[in-house]
């Protein structure tokens, strides 16, 4: 496993069927506001699309 993952927080959403990873600079902000639009936060429907994500790394991240 890509220790690049350790850096993230995963978090469930049930009502909206949604995965966030947050990173752990912008933990804080995102229990703030939940729907916080931050490069540190990412969402998919899917878990292992952001673990593959977060694995290509921050610049990968950046691109899209």
């Amino acid at each position: 496993m890509n220790e690049a993952i350790y850096d993230y927080v995963f978090h469930f959403n049930p009502m909206t069927e949604t995965w966030s990873a947050i990173h752990r600079d912008s933990y804080v902000d995102y229990w703030s506001d939940s729907k916080i639009k931050s490069p540190d936060v990412l969402r998919s429907s899917d878990i292992k699309t952001l673990i593959e994500l977060i694995t290509k790394g921050n610049e990968f991240i950046k691109s899209i």
